[in-house]
C-alpha cells in the first residue's frame, strides 16, 4: 500500500461558529481513514494561523505560504471552518491563489450561500420556494410598519452572513422589530434579512458524494423544539428533538431530497453541505438556509444522517476528499 497522503484539516475562525468549528474539525481528525490520509490541523485564529504537532499537540506559528511550500506536499484543505472565513469564500479566494484545492464550493459558492439574501434571490430565480423577506443594509433606516405590511408579524429577523443561528430572533410584534434589527447588527456588518414566518413543520437535509463522486441526497431529519425556533441553544445544548429518518410519507420524503439536490446544484455546492427547510401545507418546501460548511461533530445532523444511510464517517471522510481533491 502506498504511503498516506498529507491533508491540511483548517478549524477555527473569526466568528462565534469557532467553537463548533474545533468539534466538528475533531470528528474528522479522528474518524478519518489513516491507512489513506495524514491530516494535519491547522487553527485560524484572528492573530494568525497555528500548525499543531500531530504526536505533540504543540502548536506553532504558520501561513499559507509555509503551507503550499511544506516538504509533506499537501494534496489539499479539508476545510471545517464555520463562518468566516471558511463560510463565506475568504478562504477558498485565497486557497484558490495559491494553488490549493478544498472540499468545499468554489469561492463564489460560498460567498453566495453565506449571504442569506443573496441566496434567496437566486433561488427564487430557480423558481425555489424561499420566505418573502426584506434586506436591509447595515445603516440603512428603516420603517417597521412597512417591514410589517411586507412579511408579515410575527416574523425572523436574521443577520445576512451569519450561521449556527447567531443573532437570529423571532418578532412576535412590530415593536420588537428595533431590538430584533439591533442584534442583528450587531454581530454582522453585512446587513439584515427581515423573512415572514412560515407555518410548517422543518426539516433538513444532507446532500454529499457517493463513492463515484455524484452528489446523493442522505435521509430527511425532521427537527423539532420547545423553543420558538431552532436556535443556537436548541441547536447546541440539547433543546431541540431530531428524528432521522422523519416519519413522513414517501412522497414527501422524495420532494424534500429532490428540493435539497436542486438547492445544491443551483448555488453549486460541492463536497459536503445542508439544506434546511419548512413544509407547509398544501405541500410546498421552503428553503429557510443552505449550509455550504454544516456542523461535523458527534451531535450534528449530517453523521447522523449518514448512520441512516449506511456511510460510516470514515466513508463519508473519503468521499467528499476524494470528490474534491483527487477525482476532480
Amino acid at each position: 500500500m502506498s504511503q498516506p497522503q498529507a491533508l491540511i484539516v483548517f478549524t477555527g475562525g473569526y466568528s462565534g461558529e469557532a467553537v463548533i468549528s474545533r468539534k466538528s474539525a475533531a470528528m474528522v481528525m479522528a474518524q478519518i481513514d489513516r491507512r489513506r490520509f495524514k491530516p494535519v490541523l491547522v487553527h485560524i485564529n484572528p492573530k494568525g494561523w497555528l500548525i499543531e504537532d500531530v504526536l505533540t499537540g504543540e502548536k506553532t506559528a504558520t501561513n499559507l505560504e509555509a503551507l503550499v511550500n511544506d516538504k509533506r506536499r499537501f494534496i489539499g484543505a479539508f476545510i471545517m471552518v464555520h463562518g468566516t472565513p471558511g463560510e463565506d469564500g475568504k478562504l477558498q479566494s485565497m486557497l484558490d491563489e495559491a494553488g490549493m484545492r478544498y472540499t468545499t464550493g468554489d469561492a463564489n459558492c460560498m460567498a453566495l450561500t453565506f449571504n442569506k439574501g443573496q441566496t434567496n434571490a437566486l433561488l427564487r430565480e430557480e423558481k425555489i420556494e424561499v420566505a418573502r423577506s426584506v434586506e436591509l443594509a447595515h445603516s440603512e433606516p428603516w420603517d417597521a410598519v412597512k417591514i410589517a405590511n411586507n412579511v408579515g408579524i410575527p416574523c425572523f429577523v436574521k443577520p445576512n452572513e451569519t450561521g449556527s443561528s447567531i443573532g437570529i430572533s423571532r418578532a412576535e410584534t412590530v415593536a420588537d422589530l428595533a431590538s430584533a434589527i439591533a442584534l442583528a447588527r450587531s454581530v454582522s456588518t453585512s446587513g439584515v434579512l427581515v423573512e415572514s414566518m412560515l407555518e410548517g413543520r422543518e426539516f433538513t437535509v444532507g446532500v454529499v458524494p457517493n463513492e463515484q463522486g455524484q452528489a446523493t441526497v442522505l435521509p430527511v431529519t425532521e427537527i423539532t423544539t420547545e423553543r420558538l425556533f431552532f436556535d443556537y441553544e436548541a441547536k447546541y445544548q440539547g433543546a431541540s428533538q431530531e428524528i432521522t429518518p422523519a416519519l413522513i410519507p414517501e412522497s414527501q420524503r422524495d420532494a424534500l431530497q429532490a428540493q435539497a439536490l436542486a438547492v445544491y446544484r443551483a448555488t453549486r455546492c460541492k463536497g459536503m453541505a445542508r439544506v434546511d427547510m419548512i413544509w407547509t401545507e398544501p405541500g410546498v418546501a421552503s428553503v429557510i438556509e443552505v449550509n455550504g460548511v454544516p456542523g461535523f461533530s458527534e451531535v450534528s445532523i449530517i453523521p447522523q444522517q449518514a448512520e441512516k444511510s449506511g456511510f460510516s464517517k470514515e466513508t463519508l471522510i473519503s468521499n467528499i476528499i476524494d470528490s474534491t481533491l483527487l477525482l476532480s
